[in-house]
């Protein structure tokens, strides 16, 4: 009975967890705190930090000096002639063991520079997928707003099929009173299936731009997956907006991507010092402790011989390149080439960072105007929209004008629509070049 009660309790659970995240409500901190903790991108990106990092690791451990030690045991049979002239087959062992080690006194700076610019290779690393983390939320957003801008063209559509099916339950009274003509009537009827298709496209629009959502947050897609809407009711113009020259002198200081590249072009200049260092001597030091036992010495025993046979050995080694077929030089060649391309990269990233920062500006600039021009054009064939239904209703135009109206006040919704959610993403990628959140 109690296993019976507690397999319940534990199915409840279950069922409540399911039914709750199933039924969660996405905010957008959500979805970009998801899509940063599953993207494989980010991942990916996280994976070659830590790649960095052990390569770090192993940078700073090569000052260390090395140490190894070896055994070797030997088994050897032979025949031999004896004392009366005959042969023996006899055999014999030996045994050795050596300690030997080996430290780096001066190799040219080469381990110090690779240290150092190993280091720079991680923090660069990190700076990379940082600005991956950028642009992945930067997409999250874009894709939230799709969902909302998809979802209030879907309720905008189902209002004017709303509004048209009750303009052609009237056309019907009046066409049966021989008011309008037949003809009237069924032009009433066509926009409503003209409006019916455009639900079925809005709607197919929605889907998508959910299921682009939840593929780029890594969920899997599901019926119930739904997002907050913020109230966008009080939007209007910015009171100001920067100047685009502050803006990118912003963007250079907080942008990863551009203390990456300056990193690399650092990384490159140990690349020439590491490859200098092949013109320079080396000098090492090496130590080691052996000793062995050979079976044949008859007259001393195991540990006597080990005692016996302990040689200590200590030696330096001064290496000093002559001639090595130009692979030093052609290396340093080499080196200032991806220095000059880091620099070229640098300067690169810089180029397309301004560019990214003025068509963000310009986009803001239009789609302030734009968004100004279209509430003017909805107020405007609202008020004519709303002259032309009294008039309708009241059987002075026919059913061509009235919905030649309607038709204009449809498109003029929609274009105000559109221009409300470029607005927004407009600004929010404005801030996000100037560092601030994106939140909506």
């Amino acid at each position: 009975m109690k296993i019976r009660l507690i397999l319940s309790s534990l199915l409840f659970i279950c069922l409540n967890s399911y039914v709750f995240a199933q039924t969660k409500v996405w905010k957008l901190s959500d979805c970009i705190n998801t899509a940063l903790e599953y993207n494989l991108q980010v991942r990916q990106t996280s994976l070659t930090s830590e790649i960095k990092l052990v390569n770090k690791e192993q940078a700073v451990a090569s000052r260390f000096p090395t140490l190894d030690a070896s055994v070797r045991q030997n088994f050897s049979w032979s025949d031999q002639q004896n004392t009366e002239g005959g042969y023996d087959f006899n055999d014999y062992s030996s045994s050795n063991f050596s300690l030997n080690s080996s430290v780096n006194l001066f190799n040219g700076f080469r381990t110090a520079n690779s240290i150092r610019q190993s280091e720079l290779e991680y923090d660069a690393s990190i700076l990379d997928t940082e600005a991956t983390r950028e642009n992945i939320s930067l997409q999250v957003l874009d894709n939230y707003l799709q969902v909302l801008y998809a979802e209030e063209q879907l309720n905008n559509s189902k209002n004017q099929l709303l509004s048209t099916g009750e303009q052609l339950m009237l056309a019907k009274e009046r066409m049966d009173l021989r008011i309008i003509s037949k003809a009237d009537y069924l032009q009433v009827k066509a926009q409503e299936a003209n409006e019916k298709l455009t639900v079925a496209n809005a709607e197919k629009q929605l889907q998508l731009s959910r299921l682009s959502l939840m593929q780029l947050i890594e969920i899997p897609v599901n019926d119930t997956f739904a997002i907050v809407k913020p109230d966008f009711s009080q939007l209007g113009k910015r009171a100001e907006v920067s100047a685009v020259g502050k803006i990118f002198e912003t963007a250079l200081e907080i942008k990863p991507q551009i203390r990456s590249a300056a990193l690399q072009k650092q990384i490159s200049t140990f690349d020439i010092e590491i490859a200098k260092a092949g013109y320079l001597p080396s000098l090492s030091m090496n130590a080691g402790l052996s000793s062995g036992y050979n079976s044949l010495a008859e007259n001393l025993k195991y540990a006597s011989q080990l005692n016996h046979n302990f040689t200590p050995s200590l030696g330096l080694t001064l290496s000093m390149p002559i001639f090595q077929q130009k692979q030093v030089r052609t290396q340093v060649s080499l080196a200032k080439i991806n220095q000059a391309s880091a620099e070229i990269n640098e300067q690169n990233t810089r180029n397309q960072l301004r560019k990214s920062v003025e068509t963000a500006w310009v986009n803001v600039l239009s789609a302030e105007n734009e968004f100004d021009a279209s509430n003017e054009q909805y107020t405007a064939t609202n008020e004519s929209f709303q002259v032309a239904t009294e008039r309708f209703n009241l059987g002075v135009i026919n059913s061509v004008d009235f919905l030649y109206e309607k038709t204009n006040l449809i498109s003029a919704e929609s274009k105000m629509l559109q221009a409300r959610y470029n607005l927004i993403f407009s600004y929010k990628v404005l801030d996000f070049y100037q560092g601030k959140s994106l939140e909506l």
